[in-house]
């Protein structure tokens, strides 16, 4: 009869110890990119970091003869500041809640496009609330004051 197996082996760890001149561990454990210095402890691509937080950065950002834009040119005519469009559009929710809950979108899409710099496109849905807020009202009117009355009478 043959002695039985060793079966010592299977309790052993499938990897060896790691070598710590390694250079994927090395490269994991300091957090730099295989050509990089030491200048900082992460290494981040400029390309995907830029694109990931603003798609728009080369249009916004890489013309330095471009002027500022502020947020009070870019509300429409009659409406002085933001807050009072922003105001507005919470209050056209209870005149009519179909175009009040759009202006209430719109309004904080534009908010979050002046954010980001994008001063056209948040002209535009600046533009887009101001119309919902005045078909709200219009739209609530009719409803509270004629359909209302001359369906309960």
């Amino acid at each position: 009869m043959s002695a039985p197996p060793d079966h010592s082996t299977e309790r052993q760890p499938l990897h060896d110890d790691p070598d710590p001149q390694d250079p994927d561990l090395s490269l994991i454990q300091s957090g730099r990119a295989p050509g990089e210095s030491g200048r900082n402890g992460y290494y981040t691509d400029p390309i995907i970091s830029s694109s990931l937080e603003n798609p728009y950065c080369d249009t916004t950002e890489s013309d330095t003869g471009l002027r500022h834009v502020t947020m009070s040119e870019v509300i429409p005519r009659p409406w002085l500041t933001y807050r009072q469009i922003e105001i507005a559009a919470y209050i056209s929710v209870v005149f009519f809640i179909i175009t009040g809950i759009f202006a209430v979108k719109f309004v904080r899409r534009a908010r979050l496009h002046q954010s980001k710099g994008l001063m056209g496109m948040a002209q535009r849905d600046l533009r887009l609330t101001v119309r919902l807020i005045y078909a709200s009202a219009v739209l609530g009117i009719i409803l509270y004051f004629i359909i209302i009355p001359v369906a309960a009478s």
